[in-house]
C-alpha cells in the first residue's frame, strides 16, 4: 500500500508542477493595462472636446455644470456621469500599437483626424490632452494618443461615442416651471 501511495503522491506533484509551469507561461499572454486619466471627478473642473472644426466646452461652477456658449441649455446629468465613468474606469493596453508618428493618420489620431480631449483643474491648469481614434478591425476599442507621446496605444473600450460636439448631447433645455395653480377642471359630462 505504501508503494502506491508514494506513486500517487508523486504523479500528483508531477501534475502540480506542470500546472504552475503552464500557468507562467500562460501569463505572458496577459494584456498589462494602465489607467489613462489619474486625476479624479472632482480634479476636472473644465474639459474640452474638439473634433476638426467643431469644439465643445463644459465647466463646472461649484457643484453645477454649464455648457459653454450654450446658456440656453441645462446639462444633462447623465451624459456628463456616463462620461465620467467612463474616461475615468479608461485603461490602454502598456504596449503601444505604433512608435512610428507617420502612423497617427492611420489609427486616426493625427491632429486634424483624432477627437481631442483638454482636461482642466480648478486653477485652469491642463491635467491631460488626448487624442482619440477609430481602429479599423476592433470597433469595441479605440486607439490614444497622449500628447506628450508619440505612442498610439489601444484601449479597452470604445469611448468616443460620449465624446460628442453637439450641444444637444450634453444639454438639453430645461422644462419650464409648473405652475402651483390648479387647472380648472372641465367636467367630462356636461349637466
Amino acid at each position: 500500500m505504501a508503494r502506491q501511495t508514494r506513486i500517487i503522491v508523486i504523479a500528483l506533484g508531477i501534475v502540480l508542477i506542470i500546472f504552475f509551469i503552464n500557468r507562467q507561461s500562460q501569463k505572458k499572454y496577459t494584456v498589462q493595462t494602465k489607467t489613462v486619466v489619474s486625476d479624479g471627478k472632482d480634479d476636472i473642473h473644465r474639459f474640452v472636446v474638439q473634433k476638426e472644426d467643431q469644439e465643445i466646452e463644459l465647466v463646472r461652477s461649484d457643484t453645477s455644470w454649464v455648457i459653454s456658449g450654450h446658456d440656453s441649455l441645462s446639462v444633462k446629468l447623465s451624459s456628463l456621469e456616463s462620461f465620467f465613468d467612463n474616461i475615468l474606469q479608461l485603461s490602454k493596453e502598456s504596449d503601444p500599437i505604433s512608435k512610428n508618428p507617420d502612423n497617427w493618420s492611420k489609427y486616426s489620431v493625427s491632429d486634424s483626424t483624432g477627437t481631442h480631449l483638454f482636461l482642466y483643474n480648478s486653477n485652469d491648469k491642463e491635467l491631460g490632452h488626448y487624442i482619440f481614434g477609430r481602429t479599423k478591425t476592433n470597433f469595441g476599442k479605440n486607439t490614444i494618443r497622449l500628447e506628450d507621446d508619440p505612442n498610439v496605444y489601444l484601449t479597452d473600450k470604445n469611448i468616443l461615442f460620449r465624446l460628442q460636439t453637439r450641444p444637444t448631447y450634453w444639454g438639453e433645455k430645461p422644462k419650464p416651471p409648473e405652475e402651483n395653480e390648479p387647472e380648472e377642471s372641465i367636467p367630462a359630462f356636461p349637466e
